[in-house]
């Protein structure tokens, strides 16, 4: 055995492929009854007939990777689902303020969505840049620095007051 991976999340199977790839003997290694690490699916304790993300919060990067794009998932039968509701946020003795995959959606449902669009509306604009960097080796400078430098500048208090202005909109 030229190499043993210990874990079979995202990162130690991409790190498995690449050693393989290049010609080593490779060993995968997991202490779970199942693999996929944090990426991995589990019936639900409450609600057996419902799959949950198990510890999941950023696998929806998968659908922008440069590694995954590689070996055509949807053609190996891998299905990455993308909800119209991207999270909700639950408000003490109101309705719970829901942002939707859309942006001008999400905008449209809450009480004061012009805040929302000024808060996210930089970060949806220049999304395809903020993955690039989230997804680099962090070795280069992104292609658009600048905007990856006017984002990352934002002050915390910007997104601090969001509490004040996150309700739902008035039925």
């Amino acid at each position: 055995m030229d190499v043993t991976v210990v874990g079979s999340g995202p990162n130690g199977l991409a790190t498995a492929v690449i050693c393989a790839r290049a010609g080593l003997n490779v060993q995968v290694v997991e202490a779970q009854a199942t693999f996929g690490g944090g990426a991995r699916s589990a019936a639900d304790f409450e609600f057996p007939e419902v799959l949950h993300d198990v510890c999941s919060a950023v696998h929806p990067l998968a659908l922008a990777s440069p590694f995954f794009a590689e070996f055509d998932l949807p053609a190996r039968g891998v299905t990455l689902t993308v909800p119209d509701i991207a999270y909700a946020n639950p408000l003490p003795g109101r309705p719970a303020a829901i942002a939707y995959h859309d942006l001008a959606h999400t905008c449209a449902k809450l009480d004061d969505g012009a805040s929302w669009r000024r808060l996210l509306g930089p970060l949806v604009a220049h999304s395809e840049t903020v993955v690039e960097f989230m997804l680099s080796d962090k070795r280069s400078l992104p292609t658009a620095l600048g905007s990856v430098l006017r984002l990352g500048a934002l002050p915390p208090t910007r997104f601090h007051r969001c509490r004040h202005w996150c309700r739902p909109a008035p039925d």
